[in-house]
């Protein structure tokens, strides 16, 4: 798929991974359209990117997943959708309180937000000569982490979700890509003193594996743990837990 000339919505796109795609596609010639939830951040982003749209949202709330759905088909050169917002809970199920909420949110912003984005958006995107579905999985998908199970399943979930419609949609324009970063420097695992790739690796490997049509794309070290954990998948999960 060319990487120029689209119109991109991106779910979380103030911080981390999504800014850093943001910044990426709009180098590479694209229109721009962020959501955040954080309205001060949304606003500085939009301040130093005055060319991008912009939507405040939070992907907890079921009605803000809708208003941002027709927030962006009123855009109607919409192509890519990349659903990228994620939040991340370490629970321990022996200590932690058993109320259902914080669990609620998780599934809901990293896997219930983006399909329902996906059922809102794909008739627009059917309609294009050539878009993009871009899901922004994790490789604790792949290899969990116990300390983090809603984060784990959740993202497993939106993988074998992105297979699923990938397989679905192979014979129309809409292609389906599952981009699988390792641990990233994001604000989410600023907590983290392990290795960390920047954001802007990911971004850029996210253009590269799109332009070549790679439906899994794997960033830095995520490659290098996939293999491992096809070969040893209790190496992996070791190699996880030590490095979290």
């Amino acid at each position: 798929m060319k990487i120029y000339g689209n119109t991109a919505l991106i779910t979380g796109g103030t911080s981390g991974i999504g800014r850093a795609l943001a910044g990426a596609l709009y180098a590479a010639g694209n229109r721009i359209l962020i959501t955040g939830r954080n309205p001060e951040r949304l606003n500085q982003t939009l301040s130093e990117y005055p060319d991008w749209q912009g939507l405040a949202a939070d992907l907890r709330n079921i009605d803000d997943i809708q208003k941002i759905a027709d927030w962006a088909l009123g855009f109607e050169d919409l192509n890519i959708l990349v659903n990228n917002a994620g939040i991340q809970s370490e629970i321990n199920f022996l200590r932690d309180s058993s109320a259902p909420g914080p669990l609620l949110d998780e599934l809901r912003v990293n896997l219930e937000g983006p399909i329902r984005l996906i059922q809102e958006c794909l008739p627009s995107l059917l309609s294009k000569a050539e878009a993009a579905i871009i899901n922004v999985t994790s490789a604790l998908g792949e290899v969990p982490l116990s300390r983090y199970p809603i984060y784990s399943a959740s993202k497993a979930a939106l993988s074998a979700y992105s297979y699923c419609l990938r397989t679905q949609l192979a014979n129309t324009a809409v292609q389906v890509f599952d981009v699988v970063p390792p641990f990233t420097d994001t604000p989410m695992n600023e907590h983290r003193s392990g290795s960390k790739v920047p954001p802007a690796v990911v971004a850029d490997a996210v253009l590269v594996g799109v332009k070549k049509n790679q439906s899994t794309i794997r960033p830095g070290k995520a490659a290098l743990l996939h293999r491992i954990h096809r070969l040893s998948p209790g190496l992996a999960t070791r190699l996880v837990e030590a490095g979290s």
